[in-house]
């Protein structure tokens, strides 16, 4: 399951004139002068936020605005260009809230107790975000459309936005029209997308590619790694084991002699069985004796904190729905998101929903996201800032879920994305990042894909594995961690 998750919901409140209100028209993008103390460096920037408008070239009509906020260091007349940096969450149908102000912006809102990663009815604060990635690039938050305020001009206009190579070309035009009103010709440029947005960034980085703009390098967080499918089926899914490892050593669900050493130990040793005797055997499931098999089972069992009665003796596999919703004893179930976050077991009995998983509340707050778009930055819009589960007018007439995976039209095939733009520019470089605390997001196996890639690849690419979630950005050392590793990615020119 490829989608992201923000969770910024309300409605933005009163904007500028209500006759300059249609979208059709290009509102002014503000700017404003800010600064931050990093480290104990106080670093002035200035901030860029509006709409960009998509506009078809023939006719030169637009039909679609696309929202963004954006943050340049303050250097002197001369300097030479900064790295520039494009980011997006995914969905589709997620803004860009998580990574802009839990992430990587230069401010970041926290709960205000100080408990983290959920947030607490006591309220949240606004801080300097000490991993910002402003430190080594210019960075350009962006909600493409029916994400965020970004909505296509007229309804029959949707459908070009709403699929996958539709999606791609328009964020491509964006970052085309935005380097021209900015004047960031010069800038080396990276692609930062998180789950369904490393899609996103693979596509646009073979859009970009085709049409001559150079891209330094594409960062790729917690969406599986493009070339993926490149890997054995039996080993993509032998590799889902110490994910479920993970799950159950955080709530002490294993055995003793795996659960009283460290959580790197214990996935170690699950990482390497998944990697040989466990792969091997998926291989050849229909030709193991019983013997073997009862003893495929037995290990499963060890590594997952599972039942032994609870393992498929045909598939030798446990899902993502049996660690959610089973490997606790009792009416609670574990995040898919964030197998660490714990919550009331669904029992509507209908299919996964989103709304209902506890790693997918209480992320980030809805209020303190459009005060500061609208306070500090000094945007002001009546429309909804849209996250992925709907709220807005009319309301929907049947559940909608992750309502941009409802409406996204999937009868269109995404052409080649990373691999093409690879093979087209040798000097293209890939950060691929996961958490093993994500249920969804496959993170051994993508990097396994990552590290596996064909020999003319492999050094282009570097993969990187944290003890996080889907969001590995929640938590202050992997923040940490992610920030210093894709600082000296991009610092490298997109080199390992």
């Amino acid at each position: 399951m490829r989608f992201a998750w923000s969770l910024v919901l309300a409605a933005a409140c009163a904007a500028v004139p209500l006759a300059q209100q249609d979208l059709a028209q290009t509102p002014a993008i503000v700017t404003t002068p800010h600064q931050v103390t990093i480290g104990g460096v106080v670093r002035r920037y200035t901030a860029h936020a509006g709409i960009i408008p998509i506009r078809d070239n023939e006719t030169g009509d637009v039909h679609a605005n696309m929202f963004f906020v954006a943050y340049t260091l303050d250097r002197a007349a001369g300097a030479p260009a900064r790295p520039l940096t494009f980011l997006w969450n995914g969905g589709p149908g997620s803004n860009s809230g998580l990574v802009h102000l839990l992430g990587f912006g230069p401010r970041r809102i926290t709960a205000a107790t100080g408990a983290m990663p959920r947030y607490s009815p006591a309220g949240t604060a606004l801080v300097d975000n000490q991993e910002t990635w402003l430190t080594f690039s210019d960075l350009v938050f962006v909600d493409p459309v029916g994400t965020g305020y970004s909505r296509p001009v007229k309804p029959e206009y949707s459908a070009e936005f709403y699929q996958s190579p539709g999606d791609a070309e328009s964020v491509a035009e964006f970052i085309r029209v935005y380097r021209l009103r900015l004047g960031e010709s010069e800038s080396p440029i990276y692609l930062m997308g998180e789950s369904y947005g490393v899609t996103r960034a693979s596509l646009v980085a073979e859009v970009l590619t085709r049409k001559r703009t150079k891209v330094a390098g594409v960062i790729l967080l917690s969406g599986g790694f493009p070339m993926e499918g490149d890997v054995p089926a039996p080993m993509r899914n032998a590799l889902s084991l110490p994910i479920w490892t993970a799950a159950a050593y955080h709530h002490k669900k294993l055995a003793p002699d795996l659960q009283q050493g460290s959580i790197d130990l214990a996935l170690g040793v699950a990482r390497a069985y998944a990697e040989g005797e466990y792969a091997n055997a998926l291989a050849r499931a229909d030709a193991l004796t019983q013997v073997e098999r009862d003893a495929v089972v037995g290990r499963v069992a060890r590594f997952t904190g599972l039942p032994a009665s609870q393992i498929n003796a045909k598939t030798l596999r446990v899902t993502t729905e049996q660690m959610s919703t089973t490997l606790l004893d009792d009416d609670r179930m574990v995040g898919r998101y964030d197998s660490r976050a714990v919550g009331p077991r669904d029992k509507s009995g209908g299919p996964y929903d989103p709304t209902t998983d506890p790693s997918l509340k209480d992320i980030l707050d809805a209020t303190s996201v459009l005060r500061y778009l609208r306070e500090d930055l000094g945007y002001k819009s009546d429309l909804q800032y849209q996250g992925p589960f709907g709220g807005g007018y009319p309301p929907p007439t049947a559940f909608r879920g992750d309502w941009m995976s409802v409406r996204w039209n999937r009868n269109i095939a995404s052409p080649p994305g990373l691999s093409a733009a690879l093979a087209a520019d040798p000097d293209l470089r890939v950060f691929h990042a996961c958490g093993y605390f994500d249920l969804l997001g496959g993170c051994y196996a993508s990097d396994y894909a990552a590290r596996h890639a064909a020999p003319a690849l492999a050094p282009r690419i570097t993969s990187r594995v944290y003890a996080g979630g889907h969001a590995t950005y929640e938590d202050d050392g992997p923040r940490r961690q992610l920030r210093a590793d894709v600082a000296t990615f991009v610092q490298g020119g997109g080199r390992k």
